[in-house]
Parts: structure tokens; C-alpha cells; sequence
């Protein structure tokens, strides 16, 4: 059996537009899925528009890679999917004939049921919508959960794009007192709205000293999702210095002294220009521990699935934009121009053959 499906495409740089595709047969151990909605990643999907991440010299492609959609068939040799499961996904099998960054925007799609890109079952009952945040969420969990975050602690978020604004929401449902930094005060209100104890604007000129006067001049997390140099270089001003017994005497403690109490700073973002850094700068006092987490695993998957059937995480905060595919060149120009904060396409109006 084929399934026919419709695609969003780059055509080129800065050129959205659709195409009709056949997927290929059902494999033994795959899955045939039917999207209902895919989200956008923004700082991902908007780059390889850009010609980056590799996209240069490879359009026309398909992007994304954040699908809600229900199982249609089931390969003859898999075990324990049914049809009519609802399942969030990423990275699907590429679509033939066709170039694949990660091919999530489509309206149909194969995918494995082993391996780190298998789909992840949605709770009995689940609004599909609802869960379109899932595997976006689930990349800002997995820095956060890097940083062992504690009850009680102060923790700084930088830049509050869509991994931002999901790392700031881990750390409020994890205890943390937690401010966040953007240029933009639509953003910052959105961070205050779901719960953020305070919000700064990037443009004010003594910013690294008024967000050290709300978190007593150092944070114990300090997480960097900006993506451009002067948040990474705003992150080490910000994050905590260890405790130093000043006194008439110079005194260097045992290292030992300080181990299991260091500052974390989480590299969160991707980065286009390139970052020398000097270790005696930019470490603040003898350590810190420094994470850059990389994509997101199975585990992390279910444990933003689980959060959002919780309501530990509220959906509504993170949803602006539902709109139509048919209309992803206007979604997109107005993620580029910032008008839109993010951006659900809904499939349903999709032709199958």
C-alpha cells in the first residue's frame, strides 16, 4: 500500500512552498502515521530556511521534525502499536524523491518503531493539539534535568525564544526561583504569565547588574538559550562565584572543600559564529559545571508527554499561532519577523490519494 501526502517545502532561501509526495510501502517494523498538527521549531526550522545547518545547496527539502499525528498501519512484524494510537514523533523516515531537514512537515509519515527516533505513545484520551509541544519541550527538559536543578535555588534563563521559554518553565515547576532575559517585552510577559519570578530587558545597559540584584550577583543555574555571543557572554557574568574566606590573611581552601557545590551554566542554544573563550574569564572563581546538552532521547520525549498530561506544563502558554499548512510561507515570515511567537500547522485539510 503507497499513502500520498502533502509537504511543506523550501524551495530555496527564504522560499516556502508545498509539494504532493508518495511515501513508500509500509516496512515490517514501521508505522504509517497521519499528522493532525506539527509545530515549528523556530531557531531550528528558521536557520535552515536561511540556507544554515547545512541547508545551502540542498533545496528544495522538507523541514521539521515535531509531529502529533495517529497511526493508520501497522508493519507486519511490529509489536504492540495498533492503529488509531496517537503518538508524538520526530525525524521520520524521508520522503523519496526529496530532501529531508528532518522531514517532520508533512501530512503523512513512516516511521520505525526502534531506535532513538521511534514515536512515543500519547495518554488515552489526549487532546492531539496539546501535545504538539512535546518534542520541542522535551529538548529544553533535557538541559534542564543536566543542570540537577534544586528546590530553592536561583536560576537565570537567557533569551526566551521557544527553548527559553521551556527551560524557564522546567525550572518554575522544579522549585526554582527563576528570571529570565530577552530583548523583546512581549516575550517577557509570557515568561511572567506562566510563572518566572522576575523578567529583564537585554537592552538596558546595566542588565549583568540588575539581574545580579535578583539573584544575590550569581545564580546557581544559568541557562543560555540567546544563541548569539553576547548572551554567552552575559551567562558567566551571571552565574554564581564559590563563597571566599576574606580576611587579613590571602587563604586558597582544598578544592575538595567546594565539590558537589559548584554553579551550572547549560549551553542550550545552537550557535552560528563561533565562541573563543579564555577559561580563566569565563569560569567563575576554580569550576563550574558547564553542559551542552545535544537533541533529546526517548526518555526525555515521555517525560514532557507526562508533564503536559500532568499539567505541570500548560500548553496555552506556548501556543500562539494554530493555523492551516497552506498558509506556512505567512507563518514562518512572521516567526523570521517576530510577530509570532510560535506556530502549529493543522493538517487536516490535507488531500490523501
Amino acid at each position: 500500500m503507497k499513502n500520498s501526502c502533502e509537504a511543506i517545502v523550501f524551495q530555496a532561501k527564504n522560499s516556502v512552498t508545498h509539494g504532493q509526495f508518495a511515501l513508500e510501502a509500509c516496512g515490517a517494523d514501521e508505522i504509517v502515521v497521519k499528522t493532525a498538527y506539527t509545530m515549528v521549531s523556530p531557531g531550528t526550522e528558521l536557520r535552515v530556511l536561511g540556507g544554515h545547518y547545512g541547508a545551502e545547496g540542498n533545496y528544495p527539502l522538507i523541514p521539521g521534525y515535531c509531529v502529533v499525528g495517529q497511526v493508520v498501519e501497522v508493519g507486519r512484524e511490529v509489536k504492540g502499536w495498533r492503529v488509531g494510537d496517537w503518538i508524538t514523533g520526530r525525524n521520520p523516515k524521508a520522503i523519496a524523491g526529496i530532501k529531508s531537514q528532518w522531514g517532520g512537515q508533512a501530512s503523512m509519515h513512516l516511521y520505525r518503531t526502534s531506535g532513538e527516533d521511534r514515536p512515543v505513545l500519547l495518554p488515552k484520551g489526549a487532546e492531539p493539539r496539546d501535545y504538539a509541544i512535546a518534542e520541542v519541550a522535551a529538548i529544553s527538559l533535557r538541559g534542564v534535568e543536566a543542570a540537577r536543578p534544586v528546590v530553592g535555588e536561583t536560576a537565570v534563563v537567557i533569551g526566551q525564544g521557544m527553548i527559553g521559554a521551556f527551560s524557564a518553565a522546567w525550572l518554575v515547576s522544579r522549585g526554582c526561583r527563576v528570571c529570565v532575559v530577552d530583548l523583546e517585552e512581549s516575550r517577557l510577559e509570557r515568561a511572567l504569565n506562566f510563572g518566572v519570578a522576575a523578567a529583564f530587558s537585554a537592552r538596558d545597559a546595566d542588565i549583568a547588574e540588575r539581574v545580579g540584584v535578583f539573584c544575590n550577583n550569581g545564580a546557581d543555574i544559568v541557562v543560555e538559550a540567546s544563541g548569539v555571543i553576547p548572551g554567552v557572554e552575559l551567562a558567566y557574568k551571571l552565574v554564581r562565584r564559590k563563597p571566599q574566606a576574606y580576611g587579613t590573611q590571602y587563604v586558597k581552601e582544598p578544592i575538595s572543600f567546594y565539590h558537589g557545590d559548584w554553579p551550572r551554566i547549560v549551553m542550550q542554544a545552537n550557535y552560528i559564529d563561533k565562541i573563543t573563550l579564555n577559561p580563566f574569564g569565563f569560569i567563575p572563581g576554580e569550576a563550574a559545571i558547564i553542559a551542552s546538552p545535544f537533541d533529546r532521547g526517548v526518555e526525555d520525549r515521555q517525560a514532557a508527554v507526562e508533564a503536559i498530561r500532568t499539567k505541570r506544563i500548560d500548553p496555552a502558554h506556548f501556543i500562539d499561532l494554530v493555523a492551516p499548512y497552506k498558509q506556512a510561507a505567512e507563518a514562518y515570515a512572521g516567526l523570521r519577523e517576530r510577530t509570532r511567537f510560535s506556530a502549529i500547522f493543522d493538517w487536516s485539510g490535507a488531500h490523501h490519494a
